[in-house]
């Protein structure tokens, strides 16, 4: 019986034992389904441009973001660029305001966008410093040392699972700030930069890479590239939720939060341990429309008002005022010439006493129609945000017309987009990538149309009140950026003849002077189209025009600039005079003859 009870009792003792086994097996198969998977939150923006708070009516704003940041605890708080420069509120302090913003709210990283360089690459490293967060970009050198220090990386986990961010910036969009901004830079391929520390992430032991870049053409761009999950994108100016394929062929998702403050993007990335492997991504947008459930937070409603305080004495400073609308918007100004593009191109001539002005529409930054009324400051700087200056250069007529000439035809390209926007609404409508470099102009009278070739589009111009002569040099006032551009080799190959005062100082300088004066300006028309118009020509066209052997160029675009006769018809011309000067000639020697009889 003892033998019994005590193999009963190592029967029962065993079967607890596999009992406590297989259920703690159990437990940790279920534990395991529910625990593996690690999900992390990602908070960010892109192209805020100088933008603060919820009160400017289409921005989220800091005070928003705070808060929301709060509610939903994301790992990572990102920005991929243009987030110091823009508005008022930001270059009144040359982004000292945007920064403490951004360290208030709490970011962990962000990359420059083209316009953070506005105010100098060395303010922008110490705009790093205030807002208390790392720059990144990995292909851009100094001397051969990182610029902003690192090697343009990140690394955080979250639950045991290793998150890398890289960075890197798009060397074709360097241009669009000054020359003098980022000089002494070197920046390398973006692409193969990105390739080489997504591999260095890796042989850390990332888990997750994640792409923050500042980038023109994110699909071109990832094509090029190896080893990237994610990729946070800003400068298009478009809220993507797009997948496109590396250049190993895998998926790689890229999201963009649109501009100016309107949206936040907050992505969710799934990875699964066991298969390491992302499982899944989902980005949410949350727009300004729906800021509004969403509370301030308190302490950086009380840092942002404290700022507005300071600076309130001269942003509402009334320097003039306009009889008329002045249109500001982004797609007008680069399909055709506005008021406002006038009343800027008059202060130019004002303030040097050139014969021409040119300002690129990418240079007008004010994005809204200017009401009729009070001018203040705020406007004023808000129209020219930049901290350019005015240069003059000396170039010849036949320069300024093959400047008309490549304006014309950006404006052209402008309008195709233009209206592919207005026809579908979508914010996936590209634009050309010179499309800011279409030109407002002062101090000429412009006749054009577009259906003619390029080259052949101008039909007539006048400078004051005087032809366009080709042969002759003209002073040209225009800001120092679009003079060291790309887009008009005619105004970067030659020397500055001057510098005069910030753009905006002189736009202050010029609407002080009146609103007769402002209401004149803006109604000085420069441009007409007359495209369908049957082409009458003028007596400026075929007697006070330079003749066709003054340019070689220009006689054979056939722009209506020189004599209007050209190739056969001049041919024919001159034939035909030859023709009677033979009958002359010998009717001359019959009277000859007859005399002599």
């Amino acid at each position: 019986m003892k033998k019994m009870k005590r193999l009963w009792s190592l029967v029962l003792s065993a079967a607890m034992v596999c009992t406590t086994l297989l259920g703690g097996t159990s437990a940790l198969a279920q534990e395991g389904d529910a625990s593996d998977e690690v999900t992390v939150k990602v908070v960010h923006t892109n192209d805020i441009h100088g933008r603060s708070g919820y009160q400017e009516g289409t921005a989220f704003g800091f005070e928003k973001l705070a808060t929301l940041i709060q509610q939903e605890d994301p790992d990572l708080v990102l920005d991929a660029g243009d987030l110091f420069h823009g508005q008022a509120f930001a270059t009144l302090e040359e982004g000292e305001s945007i920064a403490e913003l951004v360290k208030a709210v709490g970011y962990d990283a962000m990359t420059p966008g083209n316009h953070d360089w506005n105010y100098g690459k060395d303010r922008l490293k110490e705009l790093g410093n205030v807002a208390g967060l790392p720059i990144l970009a990995g292909n851009i050198t100094q001397d051969g040392e990182n610029f902003f220090g690192g090697d343009g990386t990140l690394i955080k986990t979250v639950d045991g699972v290793k998150i890398g961010v890289l960075s890197v910036f798009d060397p074709d969009i360097k241009d669009d700030t000054a020359p003098r901004n980022v000089e002494g830079l070197t920046f390398s391929d973006d692409a193969q930069t990105a390739t080489q520390l997504a591999e260095k992430l890796r042989q850390e032991g990332c888990d997750i890479v994640i792409a923050l870049s500042h980038q023109l053409y994110c699909e071109e761009f990832i094509a090029q590239t190896k080893g990237i999950d994610v990729m946070i994108a800003g400068h298009e100016h478009v809220v993507l939720d797009e997948s496109y394929p590396d250049a190993d062929g895998k998926p790689v998702k890229v999201v963009e939060a649109g501009c100016y403050f309107e949206n936040v993007g907050i992505l969710s990335i799934t990875y699964d341990p066991s298969e390491d492997a992302v499982v899944s991504m989902e980005e949410e947008v949350i727009s300004a429309s729906q800021a509004g459930d969403v509370a301030s937070d308190e302490t950086v409603s009380a840092l942002l008002g404290n700022i507005q305080e300071r600076q309130a004495a001269q942003l509402t400073q009334v320097v003039g005022s306009t009889g008329r609308d002045l249109d500001g918007r982004w797609e007008e100004l680069r399909v055709e010439e506005t008021g406002l593009g006038r009343l800027v191109t008059a202060a130019y001539l004002e303030e040097t006493g050139a014969d021409i002005a040119f300002e690129n529409a990418g240079g007008i930054r004010l994005g809204k129609m200017l009401p009729a009324g009070d001018i203040t400051c705020q406007d004023i700087v808000d129209i020219s945000p930049f901290g350019n200056y005015i240069v003059t250069k000396q170039i010849t007529g036949e320069a300024v017309l093959s400047i008309l000439e490549k304006s014309i035809d950006i404006g052209i390209r402008n309008q195709e987009s233009y209206d592919q926007w207005k026809e579908t609404g979508s914010d996936q409508v590209r634009w050309p990538d010179d499309n800011g470099s279409y030109l407002q102009f002062g101090g000429m009278k412009v006749t054009y149309d577009t259906s003619k070739p390029m080259g052949q589009r101008v039909l007539s111009v006048q400078v004051g009140e005087q032809p366009l002569e080709l042969d002759r040099v003209y002073i040209v006032a225009t800001n120092n950026y679009i003079s060291l551009g790309k887009a008009f080799s005619e105004l970067a190959d030659v020397p500055e003849l001057h510098q005069y005062a910030a753009c905006d100082e002189a736009l202050i300088r010029f609407v002080q002077q009146g609103q007769e004066k402002v209401d004149t300006a803006a109604a000085n028309e420069s441009l007409q189209d007359v495209t369908g118009i049957p082409e009458e020509p003028s007596e400026s066209q075929t007697e006070s025009q330079p003749s066709a052997s003054s340019s070689t160029a220009s006689s054979s675009t056939g722009s209506g600039i020189d004599s209007p006769n050209t190739g056969v018809e001049s041919f024919a011309w001159v034939w035909g005079l030859l023709a009677v000067s033979l009958v002359g000639i010998a009717l001359g020697a019959a009277r000859s003859k007859k005399a002599e009889k």
